[in-house]
């Protein structure tokens, strides 16, 4: 097996798709999002012959607590049997003698299943469990190849209530591919960020995911407005057969009027729309965890019906001595932030 750079966009979204675990998080637009941040990507093929069997998108984190290298939600493989020389060839090759770039660690935030075998596999390669999540690890997954009147009976009642008390109280949805529609998401989002006090992304970096997704027609708004005002809204991501509800927001209004479950679901319609069997909502919070930041809205998620699909926490590679003030700095955060 060696490793080629890939520098064509169709070879590497083909192989991608054509796996059955994929995500937009390895797809060549997020590629050229983390170019814009000016973080030096690689998109890495690994191959047998001719034959591509593997990728790797290589992101070069560069962080006051320490600059490192990720790689979200990767690498994808054809043969699960692959990955660990996959691994291997990726310390050995893209890691060695890059002093220049100072990084401390390798983190890998893989796609790949949370099992005793998944999780020996990356300890006996001297990966160790990384102090802080990177992306979504428990994700909620809604299988939406079934018609609209199946997937409604899959969802709980009071859900189904809040969808309908929701289009009587007059909540209208509206989708929307035009970029121009961050200027109402926008407002929303901040009130949002102001509300539960997470780490936002930028309006710049928000505004170039929109653009290259949208570019390649892999992205929509959905706006809820109630009484003249927009309440709510999610940006959603396409890539392959799933459609991703990636970044969310929402104003305080009277929690008579449920206007974030009509979202969800006009959202998932328009998925549907677009050749979608799968709609992933995202994070969700374990059901031992009553007091994570998350619980709230796992409750709600999964009101729509659907399964979980928990994959491997993020793994890191030591480089340096200099990892363990990353890693000390990411141990004060996660307990400051509560998960």
């Amino acid at each position: 097996m060696e490793i080629r750079e890939i520098e064509d966009k169709n070879t590497w979204n083909t192989f991608v798709l054509a796996q059955d675990t994929n995500t937009f998080l390895h797809s060549w637009e997020w590629k050229l999002f983390q170019e814009h941040s000016e973080e030096r990507v690689v998109s890495l093929g690994f191959y047998k012959g001719e034959e591509l069997v593997a990728v790797a998108l290589l992101i070069t984190v560069h962080a006051k607590r320490g600059t490192h290298y990720l790689c979200p939600h990767g690498p994808i493989v054809k043969n699960a049997a692959d990955m660990k020389e996959v691994l291997s060839l990726l310390k050995a090759r893209q890691f060695g003698g890059r002093a220049h770039d100072r990084a401390v660690c390798l983190r890998i935030a893989p796609l790949v299943v949370n099992t005793s075998d998944s999780r020996l596999l990356f300890e006996g390669l001297r990966f160790r469990p990384s102090p802080m999540h990177v992306h979504a690890e428990l994700t909620w997954v809604l299988d939406i190849s079934h018609s609209e009147e199946q997937i409604v009976l899959g969802m709980r009642k009071t859900t189904r209530h809040a969808i309908h008390k929701a289009t009587k109280e007059g909540v209208t949805v509206k989708i929307s591919k035009d970029t121009a529609t961050l200027e109402r998401f926008w407002p929303l989002y901040e009130q949002t960020k102001n509300r539960h006090g997470f780490v936002p992304f930028s309006k710049a970096d928000i505004s170039e995911q929109v653009a290259i997704f949208g570019e390649s027609n892999m992205m929509f708004f959905a706006i809820a407005t109630y009484k003249g005002e927009d309440v709510a809204a999610a940006i959603c991501f396409q890539f392959g057969k799933t459609v991703f509800y990636y970044h969310g927001a929402s104003k305080k209004i009277s929690s008579t009027v449920p206007a974030a479950q009509l979202l969800q679901w006009e959202a998932i319609r328009e998925a549907k729309k677009w050749g979608a069997t799968k709609y992933n909502f995202w994070g969700i919070a374990r059901d031992d965890q009553p007091t994570h930041p998350f619980a709230g809205i796992t409750v709600f998620k999964k009101g729509f019906g659907g399964y979980s699909v928990d994959y491997m926490h993020a793994q890191d590679y030591p480089l340096s001595w200099k990892y363990w003030i990353l890693w000390a700095i990411e141990m004060w955060r996660k307990k400051k932030r509560g998960f």
